[in-house]
């Protein structure tokens, strides 16, 4: 009997064991639940799609009109359909507000695809920053262009602003310090270019992934 009563408390306790950890990990993972589904309605609501768009991105249409209505900050949209970023671009009042902000301006520990304040997106050199989730939200998946296979079968990538869109090719990627001078150069360029940047691992270090691209076709928005 005392077996039995022992053998039951070992199960209830390993029972209780596994919902704790269930509930942990869900706890954990909620956040990036709740950024994706928030995403995806975002999505829907302002990104307007024609089958023919989808064979174009050049084509889609992007509702600036109701993204400003959610946020004023949000400045432009990027589309790099091979990684799965389909999302706004922020620039806030300091060049970090956005690492832990989301589209809404709400806390987020997943952070938007931000550029420098004041800066814009017309400018002949872009850097869009973001965080390396392990999820692969954000620019979790950007590291997939450090396999060269992979860049020469996915090059393409789409920039839009209410104004203008552009067609993006990736070139190359490097690896960068934080403090770099060329995120700190104003330095015209002829051939406009938008770099795309990214931690380095999953734990705190000045390392960057900077996957370089330039502008190869623009047209006006729909």
């Amino acid at each position: 009997m005392r077996k039995s009563k022992g053998l039951l408390g070992l199960v209830f306790l390993l029972v209780l064991l596994g919902v704790g950890c269930f509930y942990l990990a869900y706890r954990e993972q909620k956040p990036f639940q709740e950024i994706k589904v928030k995403g995806e309605a975002l999505q829907k609501l302002v990104v307007q799609e024609t089958v023919s768009q989808e064979a174009d991105p050049m084509e889609r249409t992007i509702d600036f009109a109701a993204l400003q209505r959610i946020n004023p900050e949000i400045v432009g949209w990027l589309y790099v359909p091979q990684i799965g970023v389909d999302s706004p671009i922020l620039t806030g009042q300091t060049d970090t507000e956005y690492l832990t902000k989301d589209f809404e301006g709400a806390y987020s520990p997943l952070g938007s695809i931000f550029t420098f304040a004041g800066a814009r997106l017309s400018d002949s050199q872009v850097y869009l920053f973001a965080h390396n989730m392990a999820s692969g939200q954000m620019f979790g998946s950007l590291k997939q262009f450090t396999n060269d296979a992979f860049l020469a079968a996915n090059p393409q990538a789409y920039l839009y602003t209410p104004e203008r869109v552009r067609k993006l090719q990736v070139e190359d990627w490097t690896y960068l310090q934080a403090d770099d001078p060329c995120f700190s150069s104003r330095e015209s360029q002829e051939t406009a270019r938008v770099t795309l940047v990214t931690c380095v691992g999953y734990f705190q270090t000045p390392k960057r992934l900077a996957v370089n691209t330039k502008v190869v076709e623009t047209r006006t928005a729909f």
